[in-house]
């Protein structure tokens, strides 16, 4: 019996350890952050790709502060999250099940991965996050979450968007404005009924 438990226990390890293919070229052509399926998916290549910088990027504003502010808090972070529960590893396949409104500005993603030895359900919340850039000379000279409810509004049927210009800055110098909103991972609940949240 203990040897039946122990060839499962290393069949499941194994299955950890390879469950993750390479992303495809159309895995990479697919990153973005516009909805809360293509930011989780975009968070499952950078599983895949075994690329923590990719991860990272998928994250929220406050789940980065949480869980130290910075990519290397969340590599530590990651690190020991999988030495503790290996099986996370397999939200890499996971298939999206549904996406559940739980604000105007928060989902949950579920989805669920299949195996031969296990079924696994996993939940994601997303937060929506506006935010506006200016680029001068294809660098990024200044970026800052905004409301968008604050900065964009109608006027004469036009669209009119308003951001702080940087002091100094002419806008003749601007290359550039990207305005707009990104779904962002804000965290893993453990038991989607009780509401736990990883971190």
């Amino acid at each position: 019996m203990r040897a039946l438990g122990y060839a499962c226990l290393l069949a499941s390890w194994a299955l950890v350890a390879g469950c993750c293919s390479a992303p495809t070229s159309e895995d990479w052509l697919a990153v973005g952050y516009r909805t809360p399926e293509q930011t989780f998916l975009a968070f499952q290549t950078g599983l895949r790709a075994d690329l923590p910088e990719l991860e990272y990027r998928c994250l929220g504003a406050d789940l980065k502060h949480r869980i130290g502010g910075s990519l290397l808090a969340y590599v530590e972070f990651r690190r020991e999250l999988f030495s503790h529960q290996p099986l996370l590893k397999l939200a890499c396949k996971a298939k999206i099940q549904r996406v559940e409104k739980l604000g105007p500005e928060r989902v949950r993603v579920v989805a669920k991965v299949d195996t031969w030895f296990h079924d696994e359900t996993f939940s994601v919340e997303l937060v929506r996050e506006d935010f506006y850039e200016i680029y001068v000379d294809g660098k990024r000279a200044a970026d800052d979450f905004a409301d968008w409810q604050r900065i964009a509004r109608e006027r004469d049927g036009k669209l009119v968007v308003s951001v702080p210009l940087p002091e100094g800055m002419k806008t003749e110098e601007i290359g550039e404005l990207r305005v707009g909103s990104e779904w962002k991972i804000d965290g893993f609940p453990l038991d989607p009924e009780a509401g736990e949240m990883v971190p």
